[in-house]
Formats: C-alpha cells, sequence, structure tokens
C-alpha cells in the first residue's frame, strides 16, 4: 500500500541489474595466510586480518554468524574479541536484515567499515549505497551457491532425530586445518559427521540444493565486484611454480581487485603474503570461472525431500545417490574419524618441504 512505483528496489537489485565494475580483469593474486587466526579458521584466516586491521581504526566488520537458534545473519562487530562468530564458512544463505542502513549510517559519521559477503551481497551494498566511500572496504567470497536456510534447517531436524541428538551448533568445515569435513556440536562440544549424517554438505558439493538464481550468477567471474576476493587456495603447487610450506593448515586465497584492496592487504599484520598467479588460482576454484552447474536433473526433487518431514536422510541418499559409498570412501571416512587421514598428510607435506 506504501508502495509509489519508483522502481528503486528493481534499480537496486543487483540480478535483475548487475553491477558493472571497473574491477581489474587481471587482478594481483596472492597466497596468504594470517599467523594469530590461521586455526581459528577454515582456511589461512585472511578475513580475521582484514578485520583487525580495520577494528585497529576503531571501524567495524559486518560478516555472517549464527545466532542462538543457527539462523544465520549478518551481524556487526566492533571488538577483536567478539570476531569468533563471523569465522569459519557458512554454506546458507544469510540474511542481510539493516545490515546496510547501519553501514551507511557508520560512513556518513566517517567511520571505517569493513563489510565481508558473498558477490551479489557486495553488489546489493554497493547498488544500495549509489557511490562509493573511501572508507569502506568490501570483501567478495568465492562463491559456489548457497542453499536456502529452510533446507538447511530442516536437515538439522532430521539429523537431530537420527542421532537422538540436541544440536546446539553446526561447523560446515574444520577450523583446524584444511579439511571439508562438517561437525555438529552438542553442549558446546563438536563431533565430526561423514557419510549419510553429512548429507547437507554431500548435497551441497554437488550443486544439487542451491538457490534457483545461483546457477545464473552474474558475479562467479571476473572483474570481481569486491576490492579484494576471498577463497580457498586450492591446487597451490600442483602447478608450475613449488609452494614449499605445509598447505593442511590453510592457505587463502587473496585476489586484490581495486587500489583500496591493495593498499589494505599490505597493510595487514602478522601474514604471511606470496604473489601468485591468476592462471594457477583459477585452475580449481571454477566459481571465479562461471556459476555452479546443476548436476541433477533432480534438483527441485532433492529440495523437496529435504524439507519433506517425512522423508529420512538415509531415504533421500539412497532414492538420489548423494553419498560416496565406495570402499575408498569407506576407508577413508573411518580414517578420518581415527585422525589417521590427516596425520598421513601432515607427514607426506613435510617430507615433500625437505624435498
Amino acid at each position: 500500500a506504501k508502495c509509489v512505483d519508483c522502481g528503486r528496489c528493481e534499480k537496486t537489485c543487483p540480478p535483475i541489474n548487475p553491477l558493472s565494475t571497473t574491477s581489474n580483469h587481471n587482478p594481483k593474486t596472492y597466497a596468504m595466510w594470517s599467523e594469530p587466526d590461521r586455526q581459528k579458521s577454515s582456511s589461512g584466516g585472511a578475513f580475521s586480518a582484514f578485520a583487525r586491521y580495520v577494528l585497529k581504526q576503531n571501524g567495524i566488520v559486518f560478516g555472517a554468524a549464527f545466532d542462538k537458534d543457527l539462523h544465520c545473519k549478518h551481524i556487526e562487530v566492533q571488538k577483536v574479541e567478539d570476531l569468533d562468530a563471523l569465522r569459519g564458512s557458512k554454506y546458507v544463505q544469510s540474511q542481510i536484515g539493516d545490515t546496510f542502513k547501519r553501514i551507511k549510517y557508520y560512513l556518513k559519521n566517517n567511520r571505517k567499515v569493513l563489510f565481508c559477503g558473498t558477490p551479489c551481497q557486495v553488489a546489493g551494498l554497493r547498488r544500495f549505497l549509489m557511490k562509493p566511500d573511501p572508507n569502506l572496504l568490501t570483501l567478495d567470497l568465492i562463491c559456489h551457491g548457497v542453499p536456502s536456510e529452510a533446507v538447511f534447517h530442516e536437515y538439522l531436524r532430521k539429523i537431530s532425530k537420527d542421532l537422538n541428538i540436541n544440536i546446539d551448533g553446526y561447523e560446515f568445515r574444520d577450523r583446524d586445518g584444511w579439511s571439508k569435513a562438517p561437525s555438529v556440536s552438542v553442549c558446546g562440544k563438536y563431533h565430526r559427521i561423514y557419510g549419510v549424517e553429512a548429507l547437507y554438505m554431500e548435497a551441497f558439493n554437488a550443486a544439487a540444493i542451491l538457490r534457483e538464481c545461483c546457477y545464473h550468477c552474474h558475479y562467479s567471474s571476473l572483474p570481481r565486484v569486491g576490492d579484494c576476493t576471498l577463497g580457498d587456495f586450492w591446487g597451490i603447487g600442483r602447478y608450475g611454480k613449488p609452494f614449499k610450506h605445509d598447505t593442511m593448515k590453510g592457505v587463502s586465497l587473496v585476489l586484490a581487485n581495486t587500489e583500496i584492496g591493495e593498499i589494505a592487504l599490505h597493510q595487514l599484520e602478522r601474514c604471511y603474503i606470496e604473489e601468485r598467479t591468476l592462471e594457477e588460482a583459477l585452475i580449481e576454484n571454477q566459481s571465479l570461472k562461471n556459476p555452479s552447474t546443476r548436476l541433477t536433473p533432480n534438483h527441485n526433487n532433492i529440495i523437496k525431500d529435504f524439507l519433506n518431514p517425512q522423508m529420512t536422510l538415509k531415504a533421500i541418499d539412497s532414492k538420489y545417490k548423494l553419498v560416496d559409498h565406495s570402499l575408498k570412501a569407506t576407508v577413508k571416512n573411518m580414517s578420518l574419524r581415527l585422525g589417521l587421514f590427516t596425520l598421513v598428510k601432515r607427514i607426506y607435506n613435510w617430507y615433500k618441504t625437505l624435498s
């Protein structure tokens, strides 16, 4: 009833009106990790390093966090000790809420602001603000796409029922090392899950439960919309120039897309930063080149079954074969449960550094 048909919402909407950018098509490419944050993060801790840089200037940091009911929301942080809620991967759609209004308020009051989110969220923020601001630093994530929160919460209900536990936390990936194994928390203690128990992550990695717009994303390519782009430097050292460092602890990929991003990157403290080639970064980061591909024609049915309270995780897997039940995968999962897989890989990487 209050709408005056001004069209502002459509002009601002990043999928309807993709944001044009003057960012570099061939950005400088870096491998990095943050010494204070690497063990607390699912990769090399690049986000935490940028966040500490902004907070040190009396700035405000905005990123995605879970609330007590495991709803993913963007929140603001003004103290380093509160950063932990923003760390770690969150493979689910986050609620922006009034984040953009808060950022506009702080910028008007000449405060430094860091915003970290998916590329479409960064594009939405820039559309909302309408003009650049030197006090704003944006970080866009290398995004595979995101499922809806409804799918995630129905999955949590199913796994809680199957395991007969009350889940009070969820980690999509380990923070201790470069592992993709998810974990559930019961009474504050995390336990790794595998196979059918981890069906949400299996379906996510197969691009089987993403939101429809993610398969047609305007922002899964170069140039990027953020001042810097963050992700995992998958495959580093395997193509061309060697990388003689322990990658099992996680290595971040950082693309410096703008001058603001380049300046900020080189002012980060207690970080290892090494310039690499964009060509190396693109090889195993497909989401820097194109959107995720719908690998199964059953996409809509898989989502319906995830949302169906009567369908168990085992029944969904039996119907769509999302989990690898081969002997090799079974042995790997057993070794992960026992911690042997990580130990062997670390010994192997240590041996490579010696040679």
